[in-house]
């Protein structure tokens, strides 16, 4: 796999050299850039299966790197030092990141992830719209959700619930069921503050379908469906009802 480097440390391009000699995954780092210009000349002269791109470069941001780029498929993971930064813009785009200082760990996870995906066609443009409208619509926000063959983008809105199957989780729509590639605890992070409730360890419901709240432990949805809540869930269920009245 051929990777590149856009970062504009010093140190910090040592160090993620380093790491990926480290966890040896057969990455080779085939250029290395710290400017906008650079940067973009780089990724379209060489198509780099795997690009590791700083937030914050000099005179721009990664994301303007991205605008230029041609017919770009392979992998594009952000690196940040500020974990406040853009976090939550990642997940809602269903861009990767990593978090500086880089963990082996997750820089192993997270490449394996990039391996799996390489072949998909990834929408690079669609990803950055989801983040220039959610700046600017907050309360009607969007999120791409990847299946294994496609990305949607989907008004958060227009979500009934989610329920976990295993590493997975099942979307439910008005019209349509999607499976995807991240595990419910990774939605329940960022949909909370959009009115969905977590129930239970499978389940996070949207509170805006919930239509009634059943004496046998369970929330009837609108479109009928019953979601147990769990024993362990029922204060917290019941607190987040309430404050919704």
């Amino acid at each position: 796999m051929k990777a590149v480097i856009i970062e504009d440390e010093k140190n910090a391009q040592e160090a993620l050299l380093n790491l990926l000699e480290l966890i040896d995954l057969e990455i080779e780092v085939i250029g290395i850039a710290d400017n906008i210009d650079d940067a973009s000349k780089l990724i379209n002269k060489t198509k780099p299966d795997i690009v590791f791109l700083d937030i914050q470069l000099k005179k721009g941001t990664g994301f303007d790197v991205i605008e230029r780029l041609n017919d770009f498929n392979g992998k594009i993971i952000f690196t940040t030092a500020y974990e406040h930064y853009a976090i939550k813009a990642f997940k809602f785009s269903a861009f990767d990141y990593l978090l500086k200082p880089i963990n082996p760990k997750e820089l192993t996870a997270t490449i394996a992830e990039a391996i799996k995906e390489i072949e998909k066609g990834i929408k690079y443009d669609e990803m950055l719209k989801v983040i220039e409208h959610n700046k600017s619509n907050k309360k009607d926000a969007k999120i791409i959700l990847k299946t294994l063959n496609n990305q949607y983008i989907i008004p958060i809105a227009n979500i009934i619930r989610c329920e976990s199957e295993g590493a997975y989780t099942n979307f439910y729509l008005e019209r349509k069921k999607l499976l995807t590639s991240k595990n419910l605890k990774y939605y329940d992070e960022i949909l909370c503050d959009h009115g969905f409730i977590r129930t239970h360890q499978s389940h996070l419901v949207n509170s805006k379908y919930i239509n009634r709240v059943n004496t046998d432990g369970f929330i009837e949805m609108k479109d009928g469906v019953q979601v147990p809540i769990s024993a362990r869930k029922k204060a917290s269920v019941n607190k987040q009802l309430n404050s919704l009245l």
